[in-house]
Parts: C-alpha cells; structure tokens; sequence
C-alpha cells in the first residue's frame, strides 16, 4: 500500500509541477489494460503529431497545454502510460508565471512548480534518468537571497538528471575563484551537449587556476556546442592562450565553436590555430587579436578545408579581399559564410598581376550573408546593407517581401535615434536594421512595376484587335536567377540580422511570440472550439502563458 500511495503521490506532483495547480484524475489501475497492444513506433507518431499540433504557428498552444494533451494520453491505460512517460520526461519545459492559487497554497513567491518537479525527481529516480533537455523560467526582480535559492533550486534539479543534454533559461557566469552550485552540478553531467560560459573579466587567471578550469571539463567527452564569451567590464581578461588550448584538448566531440569578445592578449592568432581539428561549424566574434594573417593560415590546415561547413566572421575587420576570396576557395564544403564588419575589405592594388585579383567562387556555398552572387550552388542571400538594390536586381523576382510590422518598427527605429543624438541623425536609408531594408527592397519592387516589361497585342492579318492589348508590368530582379533575395532574421522578431548569443539568451525571446506582438495569450482553451464547442465538455484552463515553443539550440548561432 505504501508503493501505491508513494506512486498515486509523485504523479500527482509531476501535474502539480507540469500542468497546473487542481488536483488531476489518477493515473490507470493496473488493471486497465488495452485490448489493442500498439508498438512503441506508433505511438511515437501519434505524440510526435500532437506535439506538431501545439507547436502549429496559425494556432499554437503552450508547454502547459501539451504537457496537460501528454498526461491525459498517458492516463488510458498502463501500456500507454509507459509509452508516454519518456515523451513527458524526456523533454520538461516549464515556462510562465506559477498560478497565483499554487504560490499561496505553497507560500512561495517563485519556483513553485520547479520545486514539485524536484520532489517527484527524487521518488523518481526512473523518470529523472529519462531528462535530457530541461527548461526552467528565469525569474525576475529576485532579491539576492532568492536568486541564491532558486540557483540552488535549479542545481539541485540538474543533480538529479543523470543524462541530461541541454539546460536552457539559467547560464552562470563564471568568476575566477567563486564557486557556483550550478556550474559544479553541470560540470558533473557526462553526457552535456551544450554549453555557454560567460567569462567575466577578474584580472589574469594564475597557472593553478588555469589548469582547474581546464580540468573541470573532463567529463565533457560528449559536449558538442560551446559558446565562449567574455563578460563586460573594464578588468583585465582573465582567460589566456594557454587556458584556451588546454580547455580545447578536453572537448574531443566539440563540433560548434562561438568565441567572442576577448581582448587580444587573450585570444590572438596563435589561440586561432588551437582551435580542434573535428570542429565544423565555427563563429569568431570581435576578437581585435585575430588577423588576416591568422585566418588565412587557419585556413591552410587540410582539416580545416576539408571540416570546416560554416564559418562567421563578426567584427573581425579583416582588410583583404584575397583572404575571401581565398576562404572560398579552400573550404571544400563551406555551406554558410557570413561575414559582418563595419569596414569593406579592399582590393589589391591596380599595378598587382592578374594572378592575385580576388575570384569569389565556391561550389558548395549555399547560404550567404554578403553580397557577391557567384555560386553555383547558392540558393538565398541575405544582405541587409543593400542600399540600391544592386544584389536584389540579379536575385529571383518577389512580389511581396515587407512584413506587417515593419512599417512601425521603422518609425520606433527612427524616434530612437533621433532621442539618441538630436544634432545628428544619419539617413535610416543606410542602417543596417531588416525592417528599413525590407521597405527600401519593397520600394523597388513597387517602382519598377510602374513600368511595362512587355505589351502584348493580338492582331487578325493586319488590322489591330481593339480591347485586346495586355501590359506585363516590369518586375525587380533576374527571372532566370536561382537565388532567392532574403531579409529574415535568424530569430524571428528580431532586427538584427545575424542571431547575437545576448539575444538567444533572453528569456523574454525565447518564444516565437512576445506580448504584444498580436498574439492573444494562452489560458488552456487552446483548440476548445474544434471539438468542445456546445457539448457540456468542461475545459480546463491554467495561468495565462505565452504560447509557442520553439527549440532555442545553441546551433541557431552558427
């Protein structure tokens, strides 16, 4: 009686901590076993096209609705208990506001159902070993107490989840000598696939402080994303050529590297030829140590050219076209460039043989965020600073490329910076922001249709048909080009371009959809009409939440 009551009790607590705050139905008796036996593949189908359901983009729900869909699955019968559990568990993603009607029952002003989720972890231990990726709010407006507690609170659930993969919504800072109970209770988990350490600038780190950073990472045989970035602040940086290499040596799986904003002392081109050889996806982001010197050697190394399937080079400033034009040409398997820097790489001067003049070709290229279009292979280009349309008139037609909003982020785009600097406000023609570049491509779209491409005339023998003349209005673009002209983000609803990490960090970007943005939120009654509309059936609602669940991977970056 006592394993009942301890198993009636923790899946109550998953409800609890998952769905919302009323007291659910009880799992299926033993007894309750299906006439039918459908093998575990079906049933992967069926929940993986309800998911599909939630996450639909003209209707979609939130986590509390899918976990609620998930639970009432799991509660026919045992076989389907069984089959549902590991969809349950495998991927928790808690997100919103806690019910007011659980904060008083639980005097707790935040982590309610966080720390239910921990109580059914520990009775548990089953369940906890099926998390792999796990979603916890970040609260705001805590006090340092409570931010130490909740800290503690997530640590602990961490702990408990053995095969865990990715941890989303908390990211630590790391400061030289200050031991964190997250950062210990990750470094702890074998089979980590992503991580993101912001380094903050406390002075050099010594030799013995180095090499505790460095072995700290040991367990991580199995990381395959790291985002190093260096905090702000006007101290010295604390990471070293050195501390890099030895941290590198310990990743033997890391496949996806960001490193950015670390002064040249630390991160130069020496560092640059550190980087593994296994890694394919790479992001160097204002590094004021790295050359073309260093990038041109780095791209020397025959696994690089043969690896290497994606390549960023923010704020790097690199002064030579050669160098492209060399990365092009080296990278056998290049699919993604981008390249965003303030100034244009220049030319070799006029007096150089024709043998040193840049050739921009590449026969893999299939996204690129630039502005040359010569790849065989390229499918879309994305150049915000496209000014006069000169890429978007050899690119494939559009008829429609503005958004609804772009309109009235241009004018917020526009007061900001007329607040910013009331003397000088550059035309908003030359910035870099998607939604002024989309108007000025919509712009031309809208003009060049103003003139005729091409008349069309039906004529019997000599004389002209009357009424029977058509005008094909002119189009912007190349009809025979295979490229598609883009000015979508790598975030929807962001401005920007190329994804920044301080973006996919936000938690308040961490859906498809924000306040605000059109979007009623949701309360439970997602799909209520489609089936519950005028039959008696109850529906059950939870807190107002944000809808959308988007998968914010640590990829997105490269």
């Amino acid at each position: 009686m006592a394993a009942r009551g301890s198993r009636r009790q923790c899946c109550r607590y998953f409800d609890l901590s998952l769905l919302q705050s009323r007291r659910p139905t009880k799992r299926p008796p033993p007894s309750a076993v299906c006439e039918v036996v459908l093998p575990r593949e079906i049933h992967s189908l069926i929940l993986g096209h309800l998911e599909e359901l939630h996450k639909d983009f003209d209707e979609p729900s939130c986590p509390t609705c899918l976990a609620r869909d998930l639970s009432s699955y799991s509660k026919v019968c045992m076989e389907w208990h069984a089959a549902t559990i590991p969809h349950l568990y495998g991927r928790i993603y808690i997100a919103g506001p806690d019910s007011p009607e659980l904060q008083k029952r639980m005097k707790m002003r935040n982590g309610c159902r966080a720390w239910l989720l921990r109580k059914t972890l520990l009775v548990r231990p089953n369940f906890a070993a099926m998390v792999k990726q796990l979603k916890l709010p970040e609260y705001e407006d805590l006090t340092a107490k409570e931010s130490k507690e909740n800290n503690k609170l997530v640590a602990s659930i961490v702990q408990l989840c053995p095969h865990l993969e990715r941890l989303e919504g908390h990211y630590p800072e790391y400061r030289v000598g200050v031991k964190d109970s997250l950062q210990t209770a990750l470094l702890s988990r074998d089979f980590l696939k992503e991580h993101v350490w912001t380094i903050q600038p406390e002075g050099p780190m010594q030799l013995a402080q180095s090499e505790s950073f460095a072995n700290a990472h040991i367990r991580w045989t199995g990381l395959e994303t790291l985002v190093l970035q260096g905090g702000a602040g006007n101290k010295a940086g604390s990471m070293s050529h050195l501390t890099f290499a030895d941290l590198f040596e310990r990743l033997p799986s890391l496949k996806k590297l960001l490193v950015a904003r670390f002064h040249d002392y630390e991160f130069d081109d020496n560092t640059l030829m550190a980087i593994p050889d296994q890694i394919e996806y790479l992001r160097l982001e204002e590094l004021p140590g790295v050359t073309d010197a260093g990038v041109s050697e780095y791209v020397d190394r025959p696994s690089v050219r043969r690896r290497i399937r994606s390549l960023s080079l923010i704020e790097l400033e690199l002064l030579s076209t050669l160098l492209i034009s060399k990365i092009f040409s080296h990278l056998m398997h290049l699919e993604k460039f981008t390249l965003v820097q303030t100034s244009s790489p220049q030319l070799p001067p006029q007096s150089s043989a024709d043998k040193t003049k840049p050739t921009f070709a590449s026969t893999s290229l299939k996204l690129l965020h630039w502005d040359h279009p010569l790849f065989p292979a390229l499918k879309a280009i994305r150049a915000p600073s496209d000014h006069h349309g000169i890429i978007q008139a050899v690119c494939k037609p559009l008829e429609h490329i503005v958004l609804p909003f772009d309109w009235v982020q241009a004018g917020l785009l526009r007061e900001q910076k007329q607040r910013e600097d009331r003397y000088f406000y550059p035309e908003t023609r030359y910035s870099r922001s998607l939604p002024q570049a989309r108007m000025n491509a919509q712009e031309r779209i809208e003009a060049a249709r103003e003139s005729t491409f091409m008349r069309i005339v039906v004529t019997e023998g000599a004389a002209k048909k009357e009424g029977l003349s058509v005008d094909l209005k002119a189009f912007m673009g190349d009809w025979k080009s295979k490229v598609k002209y883009e000015l979508l983000p790598d975030l929807w609803g962001s401005e920007s371009a190329v994804l920044t990490v301080a973006c996919l960090l936000d938690a308040r970007v961490s859906t498809e959809w924000r306040p605000g943005d059109g979007v009623e939120m949701c309360s439970g009654r997602w799909n209520a009409t489609s089936f519950a509309s005028g039959r008696g059936v109850k529906w059950r609602r939870h807190t107002k939440r944000t809808p959308g669940m988007r998968d914010m991977e640590l990829a997105m970056l490269f």
